[in-house]
């Protein structure tokens, strides 16, 4: 236990996670699961996750995730490079020359996106953090695991509001952010990997409890499963919350998550 506590505090110290935060998974948990369900890492994924014990529960599971999250991570990103890989990642499963706008479901032709330096005319969508920009104080700002392409005036409304429950499409309530049916898992999903990585704070941007619900309800798309390929591909590594969003209900408790293991 000593080992894997320091393994994990000398990564944290290299690769550059919040330090300070009063969000460590120990402190966050609703109801560890001990579940003694056996998980079966499926073929294509056990070499990267050959490091962890599964049979692991509650803080000492978050710790070995978190391990590797950290680790595989190789390829640190600075913010200004996601214009190299986003459209892409986010590009759409039946037109590969449009991307998928997050909370509108929106399609709209790559290169509307917004930047000075863009010489295409027409832009319409940027760049959404859904762990926002405002509360990071690491290189999280450019990780693309949190990153989505998002229509321009969708994301103004959204703004670093805090994440609320509610039901059917995106809306804004009481300076609140209802990401909508569709798209809660994908954000519950995203604001979980953040936690594990960066140790960022989830009462910051909302509640454990209700992004563990979120996780329960909406399982993942094939669509986070694609994203989750393209991005171990430049960045080296996952979200273990969308290749099996049962860890996180044996890591924090809460609803079951359907186990895709």
């Amino acid at each position: 236990m000593f080992k894997k506590l320091l393994i994990l505090f000398l990564l944290i110290s290299v690769i550059g996670c919040k330090k300070n935060s009063n969000t460590t998974a120990a402190m966050v948990l609703v109801n560890p699961n001990q579940d003694s369900t056996v998980l079966s890492v499926p073929k294509e994924l056990e070499n990267y996750y050959k490091e962890i014990d599964f049979s692991l529960r509650s803080i000492e599971l978050y710790e070995a995730l978190a391990t590797t999250t950290i680790a595989k991570h190789t390829n640190i990103l600075t913010y200004r490079e996601r214009h190299n890989f986003l459209y892409d990642i986010d590009s759409s499963p039946t037109n590969n020359k449009n991307v998928v706008l997050i909370y509108s479901g929106e399609e709209r032709y790559w290169k509307e996106y917004v930047s000075g330096k863009n010489p295409y005319k027409k832009q319409t969508f940027n760049t959404e953090h859904v762990y926002p920009q405002s509360l990071i104080e690491n290189t999280a700002k450019g990780d693309l695991h949190h990153l989505r392409v998002c229509d321009q005036t969708v994301n103004t409304r959204r703004s670093n509001n805090k994440f609320i429950d509610g039901s059917g499409s995106y809306k804004l309530e009481y300076k609140s952010w209802f990401p909508g049916d569709e798209w809660k898992g994908d954000v519950a999903r995203m604001i979980l990997y953040l936690n594990l990585r960066y140790n960022e704070s989830i009462k910051d941007v909302g509640s454990i409890e209700l992004f563990l619900k979120w996780n329960a309800e909406d399982p993942v798309s094939t669509f986070e499963i694609d994203r989750n390929n393209k991005i171990e591909k430049i960045q080296g590594n996952r979200n273990p919350f969308i290749d099996n969003p049962f860890l996180a209900t044996l890591v924090w408790g809460g609803p079951q998550a359907a186990n895709s293991w």
